[in-house]
């Protein structure tokens, strides 16, 4: 993967490059507006309010933000003092949670706003411990140059301030955006070592912003990267449910392949099936738009994808296996997916039927009434279409039958998760 040669980062406290409202396209109107109450409330008590990460990112690049989070001089106690609406939280680093509730939908929103925070330097105390593993002391306040420099990513290390305007850039990020670059903060070899999460997240914003990763960043994530594995599984399933949630676990996959990370996240023999998971995630994410899919079905459907390949190859497809035998298959492979992932149990029975399911079609079952009655028969239906461009002699019959059935079907109602007519598009 091409990308700029590494280059040193700025000094401790590096001057900020400024760049006035004429020189960058953020508006206020692209900004949340409970997010412009929050910060001017903050400036009209005397508080410097950052809006920073990933919004300030998103919106120098013209895309619409997921979330705004805000970063400010107030502590958090000061902060409960202005916003009846808050609560703190946090233990390592206390923050503020503000609520809002839109009064046309009845939908809650949640603003974090945190102070500005800093790393601290070893203590004697604590040489001996962090020369083997660095750690961040979480609960120091610092400055705003003090606060980016603690950041992951320089493109996630911009603010925005309503005091005229203006971004502020510490550094560099504005030039590797620019660059469409991905590059960790410091030395990566520590920062990863710190958190090994920072891996995923860098892939994630590369095959999401179509980015490339700076050199030095991904020789220390290919040199860390069996430090995924000692990550806790109920972590790992926060961050698999942040990609899936953005449309990025196919390109992923693809990526984590390429520079010798897959192993490393997905357990084998989840992964081993790389180009025929990757060909279905990608129908999967054209199909079942994140945007408009609940993130229970959009776990199912990753997952899923994640073990059919497997369950085929070691159950065959024709003469179709016994549902006995798929049903074994598929608990031995997940029980290492939920060592690695935590997969919640309703999940883990969710996917089972879906494969199920599925394997029903494969077998020629045609009792449309009955298996259309079963909760996720669209979704067995879309891996069965999925399994019919694969192997067209074994299952081309049965594909037929249901490219009928499904032609004959009305338009998708409110609710369903896919138009079943574009499961089986014309001429496949």
């Amino acid at each position: 993967m091409h990308a700029s040669p590494s280059r040193k980062l700025p000094p401790e406290e590096p001057t900020p490059l400024i760049i006035p409202r004429r020189d960058h396209p953020i508006s206020r109107k692209k900004i949340d507006r409970n997010a412009l109450k929050i910060m001017y409330r903050l400036k009209d008590h005397g508080y410097l309010a950052y809006l920073v990460g990933g919004a300030v990112r998103d919106l120098l690049l013209g895309r619409q933000p997921a979330d705004f989070d805000i970063v400010t001089d107030a502590r958090p106690t000061q902060i409960k003092k202005l916003f009846r609406n808050s609560r703190i939280i946090g233990r390592r680093f206390r923050l503020a949670h503000i609520f809002f509730t839109d009064r046309t939908t009845g939908r809650q929103q949640i603003i974090e706003v945190a102070t500005f925070r800093k790393q601290l330097t070893i203590t004697e105390q604590n040489q001996e411990l962090v020369a083997s593993k660095p750690t961040m002391v979480n609960n120091t306040f610092g400055t705003p140059a003090e606060d980016v420099r603690r950041r992951d990513f320089t493109i996630n290390a911009l603010f925005y301030s309503l005091d005229g305007f203006k971004v502020i850039d510490y550094l560099g990020g504005l030039q590797d955006l620019k660059d469409g670059i991905v590059r960790i903060i410091g030395d990566p070899y520590e920062r990863l070592i710190e958190d090994p999460v920072r891996i995923l997240r860098a892939m994630e914003f590369a095959c999401r912003l179509g980015f490339s990763l700076e050199d030095r960043t991904l020789e220390a994530m290919q040199f860390h990267a069996s430090l995924l594995k000692e990550v806790s599984p109920s972590r790992m399933h926060e961050e698999l449910r942040g990609l899936y949630t953005k449309g990025t676990t196919a390109a992923m996959v693809e990526m984590a392949a390429k520079q010798g990370i897959l192993d490393s996240w997905l357990p084998y023999p989840a992964a081993d099936r790389r180009l025929q998971t990757c060909q279905i995630m990608k129908e999967m994410e054209r199909l079942f738009p994140a945007a408009a899919t609940s993130e229970q079905l959009l776990e199912s459907l990753v997952i899923s994808s994640l073990l059919v390949p497997e369950v085929v190859h070691r159950c065959g497809i024709s003469p179709a296996p016994p549902l006995q035998k798929v049903y074994e298959s598929i608990d031995l492979l997940l029980h290492p997916l939920n060592e690695c992932l935590h997969v919640p149990r309703y999940q883990r029975h969710r996917i089972k039927e879906i494969i199920i399911g599925t394997f029903r079609l494969c077998s020629g079952d045609k009792r449309i009434k009955k298996l259309r009655r079963r909760q996720d028969f669209f979704v067995s239906l879309f891996f069965f279409a999925q399994l019919g461009r694969e192997y067209p002699q074994e299952l081309g019959k049965t594909v037929s039958f249901w490219r009928q059935q499904a032609g004959r079907w009305p338009k998708a109602k409110d609710g369903q998760v896919v138009d079943p007519k574009k499961l089986f598009p014309a001429g496949a």
